[in-house]
């Protein structure tokens, strides 16, 4: 009788045909595994210099910043300077600043019957008060107050149009001298700055255009209020004579009914 221990190098070997060749053993490609390490280190050599790259881009970026930070420490911040000059450009001064006399002004200064003697300069012949007699004629002041404040206001307007004009060749004076610096600004904060004061001195031309052109539409208006009130006045004027005309004729027409007519006597002629 065979023993088990003598049996078991004749299974092994049985088993080991039995597989028919299909298993086989595992081979590594170190051809192939060379080459992904080759790729694997051109990748990361890539991502290297795109690194290195990206800091000299920040570090460029830095150094601008620094440098802009310099020019505005030098010359200050061009929108801060820029709403500083429009602020100092358009100052208290000139915006709470008032040219000729108010309307209230105007008013309280007037005197009703100065109008009759104005003569704007010899433009205009005195109205005279004397009448055949040699006496002074006494006018009504109401009646002539109207024109009176037309005057006063057209006077205002000369005095507006004197103050303006003289401001207005200040402003175009101090404009034409901007655009110079503007012309040879070394940098690009003291244009913002220089682009800044001219819009303020713009704004300051175009405001005493309308304060000049305000007084102008006043005068106009104050004619065109005198001459509608001349003729609410014509027409009330007429209304209440066609009123009086009316009870004249009924007085008269009563006193005529009051009348009696006187017959002669017989044998008078």
């Amino acid at each position: 009788m065979k023993t088990p221990f003598k049996i078991f190098p004749m299974t092994v070997l049985l088993l080991l045909l039995s597989f028919d060749g299909r298993a086989q053993i595992p081979v590594t490609d170190v051809a192939n595994l060379a080459v992904n390490q080759a790729s694997q280190s051109a990748n990361l050599a890539k991502w290297v210099e795109s690194i290195n790259n990206l800091r000299t881009q920040i570090d460029q970026l830095n150094r601008q910043i620094n440098i802009q930070d310099d020019i505005r420490r030098w010359s200050g911040n061009p929108v801060e300077a820029g709403a500083k000059v429009v602020l100092e450009g358009m100052g208290e001064r000139d915006l709470v600043r008032d040219y000729g006399k108010t309307k209230s002004a105007i008013l309280g200064l007037v005197g009703s019957l100065d109008s009759l003697k104005r003569t704007t300069n010899g433009n205009y012949r005195a109205i005279s008060d004397l009448d055949l007699d040699g006496n002074e004629l006494k006018r009504d002041p109401l009646t002539y107050r109207r024109y009176a404040v037309l005057d006063a206001t057209q006077t205002n307007t000369e005095q507006v149009s004197g103050e303006t004009k003289a401001r207005e060749k200040e402003l175009q004076t101090e404009i034409a001298i901007t655009l110079e610096e503007l012309r040879d600004a070394p940098t690009e904060s003291e244009t913002q700055k220089l682009s800044a004061k001219l819009t303020a001195l713009n704004g300051q031309l175009a405001q005493v255009e309308t304060a000049r052109r305000r007084e102008v539409d006043a005068v106009a208006l104050q004619k065109i209020a005198n001459d509608a009130r001349l003729e609410q006045e014509r027409l009330a004027a007429a209304e209440l004579g066609s009123r009086d005309d009316y009870l004249a004729n009924q007085r008269v027409s009563a006193y005529l009914k009051t009348l009696r007519v006187r017959k002669n006597p017989p044998g008078e002629k």
